[in-house]
């Protein structure tokens, strides 16, 4: 049994792989601030942007494969700390990309649809990359040093990643504690995206370690859904009222940083493989028979 290593073990991603990679793997998950507990899975501390620490780990460990979930994830705080934004979301990720291939391991990088500029949405993998704001500069010039570190090594896109996650909100959790607590939200109907479980991709990702060819490859749900229709499908699906999604556009939203209009994704590579993701539909289907939403304590921490 090889061992996997999981950069950033602690988030939504991270977690969901962790926990599936144990039927192959030893595994190794790193945290930064709050260590899960996780079965047969072993955490170390790890901040991602202390890059001597990161490639002292990959050297001491030398696992078989790396997954990369870590990232400065809040869009618009990028905005205001470049520097770190840069530290952890590129330069770090192109560091640890190279220690993997110095010790012979395939490195996996979760990328982001936000490498796009949204202007007309659909984009295949051999779509040219313009990112329109500092998150997706960051996340595309980790793409590019993770490709440039080894052919072997692969770049993983998915987009509007969503589950059940108790260390932080995603755009569901968020969308659902809020309509339980009877609390009104805006919900912007100009950003399109394609919803993806996250236990799906944690799954497909898995998968595509083993595939023949590394590069470049989209794994996202099939559907391109604006925020505010996700939101009404999982208000409904859950039963909750969805007279208290306020539909708003970008402009009245104001997020500090610009956002891709519409960056959905096709899965291309992935599915020549047979790789794929489910619908919305069915992925929030599958969200609401993991438990019941009355029983999810809200994380005070929120995924941008």
């Amino acid at each position: 049994m090889g061992m996997l290593l999981v950069v950033g073990g602690s988030g939504l991603i991270g977690r969901k792989l962790a926990a599936l990679g144990t039927a192959e793997y030893e595994v190794i998950g790193t945290y930064s601030s709050i260590q899960p507990k996780i079965e047969k899975v072993t955490f170390v501390e790890l901040h991602k942007e202390r890059v001597e620490d990161g490639r002292a780990l990959i050297e001491k460990l030398k696992p078989v494969a790396v997954v990369d979930t870590a990232a400065f994830h809040n869009v618009d705080k990028c905005e205001e700390d470049r520097d770190l934004a840069w530290a952890v979301n590129a330069a770090a990720t192109g560091a640890l990309a190279m220690a993997a291939t110095d010790v012979g391991a395939r490195y996996l990088f979760v990328s982001t649809d936000f490498v796009f500029d949204g202007t007309k949405g659909g984009y295949k993998e051999d779509d040219v990359p313009r990112p329109v704001n500092f998150y997706g500069e960051t996340k595309l010039a980790g793409e590019r040093a993770v490709l440039s570190a080894s052919a072997e090594h692969v770049v993983v896109r998915p987009s509007v990643v969503y589950g059940w996650d108790e260390s932080r909100l995603n755009f569901a959790t968020w969308v659902l504690t809020s309509l339980r607590e009877k609390n009104p939200i805006n919900v912007v109907t100009d950003w399109i995206g394609s919803p993806t479980l996250a236990d799906e991709l944690a799954a497909g990702l898995l998968r595509l370690l083993k595939v023949p060819n590394g590069g470049l490859y989209h794994l996202a749900g099939i559907d391109a859904l604006s925020r505010y229709d996700f939101a009404l499908r999982l208000a409904k699906a859950f039963d909750l009222e969805t007279n208290m999604i306020k539909p708003v556009t970008a402009a009245e939203f104001g997020a500090k940083a610009r956002r891709p209009p519409n960056s959905s994704l096709v899965n291309v590579q992935a599915k020549r493989y047979g790789v794929t993701v489910a619908t919305a539909d069915r992925g929030i289907a599958k969200m609401k028979g993991q438990r019941a939403l009355e029983s999810f304590v809200m994380p005070v921490r929120f995924k941008s």
